[in-house]
């Protein structure tokens, strides 16, 4: 049981698993359950409104919805606690979703404790890089990226072939949705070259959260602009 526990009474542990000397943990206290993945707040999800986008970097991750109007498949990479997938079934109950996810401890922990109304999704338990190279279905029309790591960047953020493959699945009048966490400038200044020259002829949007590690980079295949209002609120709008 851990200190934070121990110190207040109305938080309670709902699970604790060692796999693969990775410490994954559920709590809850009055309003909020979360996963912390080796001591890490990964995801968190409000008990009154499981649908509820809980951190700003979300807010960013779904503003292409607005802009879109046609959305018919998604494809989400990483499936943490579900707080994108629960937001979409319920908003957007239409949108046929798959889902990618490396751990199956993740997948387990997200059907017992962050999935409420015990939605039937399709969560495949691979490799999120292997899935994406050997896809062969029809293209997606949002194509979501959250894939994480507790201690450092997941590899294949920086490999030029996965985004060469995300964008051969995407639908030419798609988005690609990207959630990173990136403490160092040099790996900001890496990717963002990558993805310039990867999507040529697309736009992209830079979101940073204040207190916040997550940047999240909004990519429009075919230059649909975001509201005024949003784009008033990125920190870069690249045409390329």
């Amino acid at each position: 049981m851990s200190k934070a526990t121990e110190q207040n009474n109305n938080l309670t542990c709902l699970a604790q698993v060692n796999d693969e000397n990775r410490l994954f943990e559920v709590y809850e206290n009055e309003d909020l359950r979360w996963l912390s993945i080796d001591g890490c707040v990964q995801t968190a999800m409000s008990l009154e409104r499981p649908d509820a986008l809980m951190f700003p970097h979300m807010l960013f991750m779904v503003l292409p919805l607005n802009v879109m109007h046609h959305v018919s498949r998604a494809l989400e990479l990483g499936l943490g606690g579900g707080g994108i997938l629960r937001h979409l079934s319920t908003h957007f109950p239409k949108i046929q979703i798959e889902v990618v996810e490396y751990e199956s401890t993740v997948i387990e922990l997200y059907q017992r404790h962050f999935n409420p109304q015990q939605q039937n999704h399709t969560i495949h338990c691979m490799d999120a890089r292997q899935f994406m190279s050997n896809l062969d279905s029809q293209p997606f029309d949002l194509i979501f990226v959250d894939v994480f790591d507790s201690e450092q960047p997941v590899p294949l953020m920086f490999e030029p072939d996965f985004y060469q493959d995300l964008k051969k699945h995407a639908d030419n009048t798609g988005w690609i949705v990207l959630n990173t966490v990136l403490t160092s400038q040099s790996h900001l200044e890496k990717l963002h070259k990558i993805l310039s020259e990867t999507f040529l002829g697309a736009t992209i949007y830079g979101y940073k959260a204040e207190q916040f590690a997550n940047f999240v980079w909004l990519i429009s295949l075919d230059n649909t602009r975001l509201d005024p209002i949003w784009r008033a609120q990125a920190l870069f709008e690249l045409k390329l």
